[in-house]
């Protein structure tokens, strides 16, 4: 079988449909910053309220829903995984990325006791790390954007009290996760991109 030389503008319109397949691929992941924007909006401003307004002795309650995240993303994860028919490098690197970061939450949070419970600044210095790449990966601004918005806050709440550093996040989220998941969400039902 012979191959046939591309011209240049064929080379390019080639060039551009992978790159608008690629786009089109992680535009879809609006689904896993909405799901985790909420949780973790809910989880953090129930923890406010619980533990600045009432004398409820696990104000934290709110973050078993972090258990419920964790298997819808991996079932819906394991799902678009298997309908994807071609899986690339970046796909696995973006899969690993979230995963890492994960796992580095999960061990910040279950040793937070040895920090004195001052955990939020961590968790927004990662969150800043993956949402930037994310970004990065996918071409798309608002996300970058949000990365940087986690970085400021995660400078700010390491001066805050506990309390209040539950209402940073909060805001961090809102802006980082969920204002990018809406717009990522909006655009591929717009464009399909």
């Amino acid at each position: 079988m012979e191959e046939k030389e591309l011209t240049p503008q064929e080379s390019m319109v080639l060039i551009q449909s992978m790159i608008g397949k690629a786009r089109k691929r992680y535009s879809d992941n609006s689904f896993f910053f909405l799901l985790w924007g909420w949780i973790v909006l809910v989880a953090s401003v129930g923890h406010y309220y619980l533990s600045t307004f009432t004398d409820f002795e696990y104000p934290f309650i709110g973050w078993s829903l972090t258990i419920v995240g964790a298997i819808v993303s991996g079932v819906v994860g394991a799902r678009r995984g298997k309908k994807s028919q071609v899986k690339n490098y970046t796909d696995k690197m973006y899969a690993w990325l979230w995963f890492s970061l994960g796992m580095a939450m999960f061990t910040i949070v279950f040793n937070g006791q040895l920090i004195g419970w001052n955990t939020v600044p961590f968790i927004l210095l990662l969150a800043g790390v993956g949402t930037a790449v994310s970004g990065a990966m996918m071409g798309f601004r608002p996300l970058q954007i949000g990365g940087l918005v986690f970085w400021i806050l995660a400078f700010i709440a390491f001066r805050q009290p506990e309390n209040y550093q539950m209402l940073i996040l909060a805001g961090g989220i809102a802006i980082g996760y969920l204002v990018p998941g809406y717009i990522m969400k909006a655009n591929f039902r717009k464009h399909g991109v």
